[in-house]
Formats: structure tokens, C-alpha cells, sequence
């Protein structure tokens, strides 16, 4: 569903060759962060504060050490041109790095200090978020499409908020509501016939069943 929310915010904003390779690297993106949560949770399982902490620090150098180079080698194959370091945006490129590394933190540390229902729910509120901050800033036309977008995508998060065994417990759910109904529909048809017999006893006759 969160696949399907980002194609439907492309096709807001027209399919145009370049929106393209940008909905390739976001479903890209969503699925090895999907891998990559799933494998943190198989692998460590619920991590204290310390190895989450040094989780997150090995991460962060592998990153420095193998994700670096990568612009210096588009630089050097011409795929990028550089242009003068006092025309770039500073202050927006630290600002987004800065809300990044709390992002990740809050999200790593989160889990651990608090409950996971919290991290999840703020992840979600993230989406929104967003989108407001878009109607607002970046005067984004916020029509019917990129709604329904967003509303895909919170969905989508809130099914990971369900426990791992809900569908036996919908079923139980179910089960126990068609167990109450049988028996109040047994005790409807039972209280008319306790009621003619009592009546029945009360007039001295006694009406006695035939094999």
C-alpha cells in the first residue's frame, strides 16, 4: 500500500521521464528499508539501549566508509557536475542531515526507552506531516489524488501496528460474537415455553409430552 501511495503521488505531479527514476529509487528505498528493519529484528531481536546504540554507530561508519565515495566517482565519470560550494544550500543540506540523524536516533533509541506503538504512531504522523508542510511551503496543489495517496500510506502503516497474531484473534472475535447470538437466540425461544407452563400449572392442568 505504501508502494502504491508513492506511484499515486507521481501521477499527481504528471509521469514525466525523470518522476520515473524518482518512483524507482523511492519503492526502491521503501523496500530495503523494509529488509533492512525486518533483519534487525530477526537478527537482534529486542536490543537494549547499548546495542542499539552501537548498532546504529557501526551503521553510520559503514556508511561513511562505503556510501561516500559514491558522489566522487559520479564527479569523476561527468554523471554529476559540481558547481561552486558557496552556491550550494548549506543551510538546507544540514538542516535535512540534522533532522535525519534524529529521525534515526529517535527511531533506533525509541524502541528501547519507550513503547514501539509510540515510534510507530509517530512515524505515521510523519506522512501528514509532510504533506502539510508541502500545502504550506512549497505551495503544492494538494488535490483529490495526493490525498488519497497519503491516506494509502497512513493505512499502510497502521497495518504494521496490528499484533502478529490478528488474524486468529479476529476469528476468535468473531466466533465468541456468533456464540452470544446462539445463546440469546436460545433464550428467546426458551422463555415462551417457560412461560406457558407456568401458566399452565398455575390453571391445575398438566399437559404430559406422548413418546
Amino acid at each position: 500500500m505504501a508502494i502504491t501511495g508513492i506511484v499515486m503521488m507521481a501521477y499527481a505531479d504528471n509521469f514525466h521521464a525523470d518522476s520515473i527514476i524518482g518512483v524507482a529509487f523511492a519503492v526502491g528505498s521503501a523496500s530495503t528499508s523494509a529488509l533492512y528493519k525486518v533483519l534487525f529484528k530477526m537478527f537482534l531481536g529486542s536490543a537494549n539501549f547499548g546495542e542499539a546504540a552501537h548498532f546504529v554507530s557501526t551503521l553510520g561508519f559503514f556508511n561513511l566508509v562505503f556510501i561516500s565515495f559514491t558522489p566522487v566517482i559520479l564527479y569523476f565519470t561527468k554523471v554529476e557536475h559540481w558547481s561552486s560550494f558557496a552556491a550550494l544550500p548549506w543551510g538546507c543540506l544540514c538542516g535535512m542531515a540534522g533532522l535525519w540523524l534524529a529521525f534515526n536516533i529517535l527511531v533506533n533509541v525509541g524502541v528501547v526507552l519507550t513503547y514501539p506503538i509510540l515510534i510507530s504512531i509517530g512515524t505515521v504522523l510523519s506522512v501528514p506531516g509532510n504533506a502539510a508542510v508541502d500545502l504550506l511551503k512549497q505551495e503544492v496543489i494538494f488535490n483529490v489524488v495526493r490525498l488519497a495517496a497519503t491516506i494509502i500510506i497512513c493505512i499502510g502503516f497502521l497495518l504494521m501496528l496490528l499484533p502478529e497474531e490478528w488474524d486468529e484473534i479476529t476469528l476468535r472475535f468473531i466466533n465468541s460474537l456468533k456464540e452470544k447470538k446462539s445463546e440469546e437466540h436460545v433464550e428467546d425461544i426458551t422463555d415462551p415455553s417457560v412461560h406457558l407452563r407456568s401458566r399452565s400449572r398455575a390453571n391445575g392442568t398438566v399437559s404430559i409430552p406422548l413418546a
